[in-house]
């Protein structure tokens, strides 16, 4: 669990490169999942990735379900995010991610009925402290008043992400996480590439010009595409067949300590002491959510709608 939030920590620096470099909204976030949707479809003809990542096709019925799930929550939340990002910043987009163990955690709930023990949630409340200590520090959240329908928006994207992901992975441990990931792609690329026609004041294309000034957007999407994309999504959806969604939640606190090791090896910003007191409480919080304990009613189960 701890390569993909490895690899995921630096997405919000990323992702505003590349919108800065020239790509509107709608146009990196469709390339980037059509993208990954056709390279994944292309992986899945190959009978060594199929046995690698144990693919089982879901039922017709759950296909269905999932290009909704993908076309519904998981498109228009990235659609979301990237508008989002134009309208605030990076670091407050980290602040309001720090929710999403918050929000996996109680959607499973409802969803999977899948009843974290006691322990995990005390560890997940333990870590979500020590990840707002690291993007926040010791204060209160001083979110741009400027940027607060941005960060509404966000918000919203990191919700609708999360249901897309806890039905997706309910699916998946009746079939299998890379098949029931590349439907839910599907979906969201279908989405992403027919909002600007249905929208197009709303969701304006605009793509950078092929320049040498604009080779940091193309690797910032070259990154998104292949290495936040395909390899961490499906080491991502991999895991959830048979781990906890509670524990895989509880690893995200991950990121902001990793954010914030990103930008003192890359940015060469400085390691705080609020990063080393949220970090040593993440880590905290990870070795008490993994402790073995009693479920209040059978432990981790799982009972799939």
């Amino acid at each position: 669990m701890l390569l993909p939030n490895v690899l995921w920590a630096p997405v919000n620096v990323i992702l505003t490169l590349a919108l800065r470099g020239g790509f509107s909204p709608v146009a990196l976030a469709g390339t980037r999942w059509t993208s990954f949707a056709v390279l994944l479809g292309l992986a899945l003809t190959l009978p060594p990735y199929r046995r690698l990542m144990a693919a089982v096709w879901p039922t017709r019925t759950d296909t269905v379900r999932l290009i909704a799930y993908g076309f519904c929550f998981f498109g228009p939340a990235h659609a979301i995010y990237y508008f989002a990002l134009s309208k605030t910043s990076s670091f407050e987009g980290t602040i309001l991610g720090t929710t999403s163990p918050l929000w996996v955690t109680a959607l499973a709930l409802i969803f999977l009925r899948e009843f974290p023990t006691r322990l995990r949630m005390a560890g997940i409340a333990v870590g979500t402290v020590g990840a707002y200590i690291v993007s926040v520090g010791w204060n209160t959240p001083r979110l741009d008043a400027g940027h607060s329908f941005g960060n509404l928006m966000y918000l919203g994207a990191v919700i609708l992400e999360c249901v897309a992901g806890v039905l997706s992975i309910g699916i998946a441990r009746r079939s299998s996480g890379i098949t029931a990931l590349w439907y839910q792609v599907a979906g969201a690329a279908g989405f992403l590439c027919l909002a600007p026609f249905i929208a197009p004041a709303t969701f304006p294309v605009t793509f950078p010009s092929l320049t040498a000034s604009s080779a940091v957007a193309f690797g910032c999407l070259a990154y998104l595409i292949l290495i936040a994309g395909f390899i961490n999504f499906g080491i991502w959806y991999r895991l959830a067949e048979r781990v906890p969604i509670s524990l895989l939640a509880l690893s995200l606190l991950l990121q902001p300590p990793i954010a914030a090791v990103f930008g003192v090896l890359v940015l060469h910003e400085k390691f705080s002491p609020e990063v080393l007191a949220g970090t040593t409480l993440i880590l905290l919080g990870l070795a008490i959510g993994t402790l073995k304990g009693k479920l209040k009613n059978s432990a981790d189960s799982i009972s799939n709608p």
